[in-house]
């Protein structure tokens, strides 16, 4: 069987609103859903084992001949932090001509972007940014959730301030940190830059969130992807995985903003970054 090659891939990054991206995008007619939204299948494999297991990534993909309703299964996060599992059926005509894409969001941050470029050399890649200190609270926050169910984490999550603290001390020497690495976007952006070029598109999550940006970035990615426009409804989609609101103590978040700004400053640099991203 032959099936559709992705025409487009969110690589990123975590908790950036790379799961209601995908959602509206599937809302276009001209867009079908793989099998998983998160294949995560890049990640941590040499090149020769993925050449070896190319077939069966093809394989999540819709098949190029078919006019049977695609089903997926989306993992949902209601607005009370509970975990549930969502079907999605999306129908599909023999008349249209459909793409395909996936949005494996640890991609940004720990896939070579060679290895994208080896397999999906033409692929339109989508990278979300969202405030730094945001994203980092939020990324802690789903491994409070990942603790308390049970999961085998190999770290112990504690408190906010205090892994945060660790984890600037790590970054301070030469490490990783757990939470805030991911959202120092620069060293990462220019590396996948350098390899894609123009076929790198960068959104700002903000952008989604209010109604009165949401139709002007939706239509700006549509035609990235070269999608028609005409046929989307460009209304105002509700925000998907979100967990319960709660924001980092005032103390922290200030120590934080030093801690990103020389970061964020590089960034800017390239990109026109939020005003609101030094609050």
């Amino acid at each position: 069987m032959k099936f559709l090659k992705p025409s487009f891939f969110i690589i990123g990054e975590r908790k950036c609103a790379t799961s209601s991206l995908f959602r509206y995008l599937v809302r276009h007619p001209n867009v079908l859903p793989g099998k998983l939204k998160e294949p995560n299948f890049f990640a941590n494999k040499s090149l020769d084992i993925l050449n070896d297991e190319i077939d069966a990534y093809w394989s999540i993909f819709p098949s190029k001949d078919g006019s049977r309703p695609v089903v997926f299964h989306w993992p949902e996060l209601d607005e009370k932090g509970i975990l549930y599992d969502e079907p999605i059926s999306i129908p599909r005509s023999p008349e249209v001509k459909y793409i395909t894409g996936e949005a494996s969001a640890n991609t940004f941050f720990e896939v070579e972007p060679e290895i994208i470029k080896h397999f999906l050399p033409n692929i339109k890649l989508i990278v979300l940014f969202r405030h730094p200190i945001d994203r980092a609270f939020s990324h802690h926050r789903m491994y409070e959730r990942f603790q308390e169910e049970g999961r085998p984490l190999g770290f112990e999550v504690r408190d906010f301030k205090t892994d945060c603290e660790a984890d600037m001390e790590r970054i301070q020497k030469g490490g990783d940190g757990i939470y805030l690495s991911p959202s120092i976007y620069i060293d990462n952006y220019l590396k996948w830059k350098n390899i894609f070029k123009n076929n790198l598109k960068v959104i700002f999550s903000c952008d989604l969130y209010y109604p009165n940006r949401f139709k002007t970035t939706m239509q700006d990615i549509l035609k990235y992807l070269k999608l028609p426009v005409f046929k989307y409804e460009l209304g105002y989609y509700k925000k998907y995985n979100v967990a319960p609101a709660e924001a980092p103590p005032p103390e922290v978040r200030q120590q934080l903003l030093d801690f990103f700004a020389p970061y964020n400053a590089e960034l800017k640099e390239y990109l026109p970054l939020p005003d609101y991203w030094n609050k």
